[in-house]
């Protein structure tokens, strides 16, 4: 006889039917009938047992959504303005200070004339200064120095006399013309009595240059005291000129006015042909 059917063991394998997407067999035993086994392990969480559990899910609580009527609905709007329309709203500080100004116009104007002409003043005091720092920079650095004139010969004749001179120029950064002074005259005196009046024929020197000049006199010794033949003592003549010097360094010119004086001694009688020089000494000064 053929007993009552039995579950399936649980160590028995698993077979494809018995998959957890599979419902459950109608012979399966309840889990509830099953004596309850001690155990101080939690009891693991299986999916079987969650295929077991056919008690209904608990569903988590959503937010409530509003009705679709109360959600307002969005709208974008493109508004195009022309560029040269494009309208600018001031801050109000700048209304305050035109309504200022519309007040006391008259007060604005004597303000902006004001502040004109203290520009205008610092303008030309920096201008000044500018200015006058640049000629004083000129005039140190192009200032002419005193030319340097020495007697070398001496030569009487008949009707004239004939003075040879060296003349220098010591300025290093400028060259010299010399001409003659308007109204002005080389002279040759003896004793305050005149031996002879002449021009200065002109001389244009190099910076550091040094030439030779000769200078005509025209007069006579008749006038002149000579001393006797024999007398050892020398005789003095004054030679004095009276000239216009030219100073250039390229754009910058500085006009001089030189008198020359220079005191020579000579040995021998005046109408000799040939006066010897005992000595000479010359001095420039600057007349401006």
């Amino acid at each position: 006889m053929e007993g009552p059917r039995r579950p399936p063991s649980a160590t028995a394998p698993e077979s494809d039917d018995d998959k957890p997407d599979d419902p459950p067999s109608v012979w399966h035993r309840p889990t509830s009938s099953l004596p309850a086994l001690p155990s101080l392990d939690p009891p693991s969480h299986h999916w079987r047992n969650h295929s077991l559990n056919l008690s209904p899910l608990a569903t988590t609580s959503s937010p409530s959504l509003p009705p679709p009527d109360s959600i307002p609905e969005l709208e974008t709007y493109v508004v195009q303005v022309p560029r040269d329309q494009v309208y600018w709203t001031p801050p109000p500080e700048h209304a305050k200070y035109v309504e200022k100004r519309r007040k006391n116009p008259e007060k604005n104007k004597k303000k902006g004339c004001s502040k004109r002409l203290l520009w205008f003043f610092i303008i030309l005091v920096i201008f000044g200064f500018i200015l006058g720092a640049i000629i004083l920079i000129l005039h140190f650095a192009f200032n002419p120095t005193l030319p340097v004139f020495a007697v070398e010969r001496l030569t009487v004749k008949p009707s004239n006399f004939e003075v040879t001179l060296r003349a220098e120029n010591p300025t290093s950064n400028m060259g010299v013309h010399y001409m003659m002074k308007k109204n002005g005259v080389v002279s040759l005196t003896y004793k305050n009595k005149s031996l002879g009046r002449g021009t200065f024929p002109g001389l244009s020197q190099a910076a550091s240059g040094s030439d030779k000049v000769n200078v005509k006199l025209n007069g006579s010794t008749k006038n002149a005291v000579v001393q006797p033949r024999g007398s050892k003592l020398p005789l003095v003549m004054m030679l004095k000129m009276e000239l216009d010097a030219e100073y250039e360094a390229g754009p910058v010119k500085r006009n001089k006015e030189v008198v020359v004086t220079c005191d020579v001694k000579v040995k021998g009688l005046l109408d000799a042909k040939k006066v010897e020089i005992v000595s000479e000494n010359c001095e420039s000064e600057f007349k401006n």
